[in-house]
Protein backbone atom coordinates (compact mmCIF):
# COMPACT_ATOMS: atom_id res chain seq x y z
CA UNK A 1 0.00 0.00 0.00
CA UNK A 2 2.75 2.46 1.02
CA UNK A 3 4.61 1.64 -2.19
CA UNK A 4 1.63 2.95 -4.19
CA UNK A 5 1.37 6.31 -2.38
CA UNK A 6 3.25 8.24 -5.12
CA UNK A 7 0.86 6.80 -7.71
CA UNK A 8 -2.19 7.80 -5.66
CA UNK A 9 -0.84 11.34 -5.21
CA UNK A 10 -0.02 11.64 -8.93
CA UNK A 11 -3.42 10.23 -9.93
CA UNK A 12 -5.30 12.57 -7.59
CA UNK A 13 -3.45 15.55 -9.07
CA UNK A 14 -4.12 14.23 -12.58
CA UNK A 15 -7.84 13.83 -11.97
CA UNK A 16 -8.12 17.28 -10.40
CA UNK A 17 -6.35 18.95 -13.33
CA UNK A 18 -8.32 16.79 -15.78
CA UNK A 19 -11.59 17.88 -14.17
CA UNK A 20 -10.43 21.50 -14.31
CA UNK A 21 -9.54 21.17 -18.01
CA UNK A 22 -12.92 19.63 -18.81
CA UNK A 23 -14.69 22.40 -16.89
CA UNK A 24 -12.74 25.07 -18.79
CA UNK A 25 -13.42 23.37 -22.15
CA UNK A 26 -17.14 23.04 -21.53
CA UNK A 27 -17.55 26.41 -19.83
CA UNK A 28 -14.83 28.86 -20.99
CA UNK A 29 -13.94 31.66 -18.53
CA UNK A 30 -14.87 35.32 -18.85
CA UNK A 31 -12.95 38.22 -20.31
CA UNK A 32 -9.72 38.25 -18.26
CA UNK A 33 -6.86 35.89 -17.50
CA UNK A 34 -4.51 33.65 -19.48
CA UNK A 35 -7.12 30.97 -20.22
CA UNK A 36 -9.65 33.56 -21.36
CA UNK A 37 -7.01 34.99 -23.69
CA UNK A 38 -6.43 31.52 -25.15
CA UNK A 39 -10.11 31.15 -25.99
CA UNK A 40 -10.22 34.66 -27.41
CA UNK A 41 -7.19 33.97 -29.63
CA UNK A 42 -8.41 30.61 -30.93
CA UNK A 43 -11.60 29.11 -29.48
CA UNK A 44 -11.18 25.87 -31.47
CA UNK A 45 -7.50 25.52 -30.58
CA UNK A 46 -8.11 26.16 -26.89
CA UNK A 47 -11.01 23.71 -26.84
CA UNK A 48 -8.91 21.00 -28.51
CA UNK A 49 -5.99 21.64 -26.15
CA UNK A 50 -8.06 21.43 -22.97
CA UNK A 51 -10.19 18.47 -24.07
CA UNK A 52 -7.18 16.56 -25.37
CA UNK A 53 -5.20 17.40 -22.26
CA UNK A 54 -8.00 16.25 -19.94
CA UNK A 55 -8.20 12.85 -21.65
CA UNK A 56 -4.41 12.44 -21.69
CA UNK A 57 -3.68 13.31 -18.07
CA UNK A 58 -6.39 10.97 -16.73
CA UNK A 59 -5.76 8.07 -19.11
CA UNK A 60 -2.01 8.35 -18.61
CA UNK A 61 -2.24 8.15 -14.82
CA UNK A 62 -4.20 4.90 -15.04
CA UNK A 63 -1.54 3.44 -17.37
CA UNK A 64 1.04 3.62 -14.58
CA UNK A 65 -0.89 1.26 -12.31
CA UNK A 66 0.69 -2.20 -12.65
CA UNK A 67 -2.48 -3.88 -11.38
CA UNK A 68 -4.59 -2.34 -14.15
CA UNK A 69 -1.96 -3.19 -16.76
CA UNK A 70 -1.70 -6.84 -15.74
CA UNK A 71 -5.36 -7.59 -15.04
CA UNK A 72 -7.02 -5.54 -17.76
CA UNK A 73 -4.79 -5.78 -20.81
CA UNK A 74 -7.57 -4.75 -23.21
CA UNK A 75 -8.36 -1.66 -21.12
CA UNK A 76 -4.64 -0.83 -21.04
CA UNK A 77 -4.48 -0.95 -24.84
CA UNK A 78 -7.58 1.22 -25.27
CA UNK A 79 -6.36 3.73 -22.71
CA UNK A 80 -3.10 3.83 -24.67
CA UNK A 81 -4.97 4.60 -27.88
CA UNK A 82 -6.92 7.34 -26.08
CA UNK A 83 -3.66 8.74 -24.72
CA UNK A 84 -1.98 8.89 -28.12
CA UNK A 85 -5.06 10.38 -29.77
CA UNK A 86 -5.44 12.95 -27.00
CA UNK A 87 -1.82 14.05 -27.35
CA UNK A 88 -2.10 14.26 -31.12
CA UNK A 89 -5.06 16.61 -30.70
CA UNK A 90 -4.00 18.46 -27.56
CA UNK A 91 -0.33 18.67 -28.49
CA UNK A 92 -0.95 19.99 -32.00
CA UNK A 93 -3.37 22.57 -30.62
CA UNK A 94 -0.89 23.35 -27.83
CA UNK A 95 1.86 24.09 -30.36
CA UNK A 96 -0.39 26.51 -32.21
CA UNK A 97 -1.53 28.15 -28.97
CA UNK A 98 2.10 28.45 -27.79
CA UNK A 99 2.88 30.75 -30.69
CA UNK A 100 0.18 33.13 -29.43
CA UNK A 101 0.65 32.63 -25.68
CA UNK A 102 1.06 35.30 -23.03
CA UNK A 103 4.56 36.09 -21.82
CA UNK A 104 6.30 37.09 -25.03
CA UNK A 105 8.79 35.21 -27.17
CA UNK A 106 10.44 33.37 -24.24
CA UNK A 107 7.10 31.85 -23.26
CA UNK A 108 6.28 31.12 -26.92
CA UNK A 109 9.46 29.07 -27.32
CA UNK A 110 9.03 27.36 -23.95
CA UNK A 111 5.49 26.16 -24.59
CA UNK A 112 6.16 25.37 -28.26
CA UNK A 113 9.14 23.16 -27.41
CA UNK A 114 7.06 21.47 -24.73
CA UNK A 115 4.43 20.63 -27.36
CA UNK A 116 7.08 19.29 -29.76
CA UNK A 117 8.67 17.12 -27.06
CA UNK A 118 5.24 15.94 -25.90
CA UNK A 119 4.29 14.84 -29.41
CA UNK A 120 7.75 13.42 -30.11
CA UNK A 121 8.15 11.30 -26.97
CA UNK A 122 4.66 9.89 -27.44
CA UNK A 123 5.32 9.07 -31.09
CA UNK A 124 8.48 7.15 -30.14
CA UNK A 125 6.60 5.30 -27.38
CA UNK A 126 3.89 4.31 -29.86
CA UNK A 127 6.39 3.12 -32.48
CA UNK A 128 8.29 1.08 -29.90
CA UNK A 129 5.23 -0.80 -28.69
CA UNK A 130 4.25 -1.49 -32.30
CA UNK A 131 7.69 -3.12 -32.69
CA UNK A 132 7.23 -5.14 -29.51
CA UNK A 133 9.88 -3.30 -27.49
CA UNK A 134 7.89 -3.15 -24.25
CA UNK A 135 10.69 -1.91 -21.99
CA UNK A 136 11.70 0.86 -24.39
CA UNK A 137 8.02 1.77 -24.82
CA UNK A 138 7.62 2.14 -21.07
CA UNK A 139 10.68 4.37 -20.83
CA UNK A 140 9.35 6.71 -23.51
CA UNK A 141 5.92 6.68 -21.88
CA UNK A 142 7.55 7.84 -18.64
CA UNK A 143 9.13 10.70 -20.58
CA UNK A 144 5.83 11.49 -22.29
CA UNK A 145 3.81 11.51 -19.09
CA UNK A 146 6.42 13.59 -17.27
CA UNK A 147 5.66 16.24 -19.90
CA UNK A 148 1.92 15.69 -19.49
CA UNK A 149 2.36 16.52 -15.82
CA UNK A 150 3.52 19.99 -16.85
CA UNK A 151 -0.19 20.79 -16.56
CA UNK A 152 0.13 20.08 -12.83
CA UNK A 153 3.48 21.76 -12.18
CA UNK A 154 2.39 24.86 -14.12
CA UNK A 155 -0.47 25.33 -11.69
CA UNK A 156 1.83 24.84 -8.73
CA UNK A 157 4.45 27.34 -9.87
CA UNK A 158 2.08 30.18 -10.80
CA UNK A 159 0.71 30.77 -7.26
CA UNK A 160 4.15 30.15 -5.71
CA UNK A 161 5.73 32.85 -7.88
CA UNK A 162 2.87 35.25 -7.16
CA UNK A 163 3.08 34.58 -3.41
CA UNK A 164 6.83 35.24 -3.62
CA UNK A 165 6.03 38.67 -5.04
CA UNK A 166 6.97 38.20 -8.69
CA UNK A 167 4.71 40.03 -11.17
CA UNK A 168 2.84 37.61 -13.43
CA UNK A 169 4.37 39.19 -16.55
CA UNK A 170 7.87 38.35 -15.28
CA UNK A 171 7.03 34.94 -13.83
CA UNK A 172 5.11 33.45 -16.74
CA UNK A 173 8.01 33.27 -19.26
CA UNK A 174 10.12 31.46 -16.63
CA UNK A 175 7.27 29.09 -15.76
CA UNK A 176 6.84 28.27 -19.47
CA UNK A 177 10.16 26.40 -19.14
CA UNK A 178 10.14 25.52 -15.45
CA UNK A 179 6.85 23.63 -15.71
CA UNK A 180 8.36 20.89 -17.90
CA UNK A 181 12.18 20.91 -18.07
CA UNK A 182 12.65 19.66 -14.46
CA UNK A 183 9.95 17.03 -15.12
CA UNK A 184 11.86 15.44 -18.00
CA UNK A 185 15.11 15.65 -16.01
CA UNK A 186 13.45 13.75 -13.16
CA UNK A 187 12.34 11.11 -15.67
CA UNK A 188 15.93 10.74 -16.90
CA UNK A 189 17.18 10.54 -13.32
CA UNK A 190 14.67 7.74 -12.71
CA UNK A 191 16.35 5.62 -15.38
CA UNK A 192 19.68 6.02 -13.58
CA UNK A 193 18.41 5.61 -10.02
CA UNK A 194 16.16 2.66 -10.88
CA UNK A 195 17.69 0.60 -13.69
CA UNK A 196 14.50 -1.47 -14.07
CA UNK A 197 12.93 1.59 -15.70
CA UNK A 198 15.83 2.08 -18.11
CA UNK A 199 15.14 1.38 -21.79
CA UNK A 200 16.46 -1.93 -23.12
CA UNK A 201 15.52 -2.97 -26.66
CA UNK A 202 13.94 -6.37 -27.07
CA UNK A 203 16.18 -9.15 -28.37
Amino acid sequence: MTRNVPWYVMTLAAFLIGAYALTVALSPPGESGVVAAMFETSPAGALAHFLGGAVVIIAGALQFNSGIRSRYATLHRWLGRLYVTGILIGGSAGFYMALHSSGGIVAHYGFALLAVCWLGTTAVAYLQIRRGNVQVHRAWMIRSYSLTLAAVTLRIYIPLFLIAGFPFEEAYPVIAWLCWVPNILVAEWLFIARPRFAPHPAG
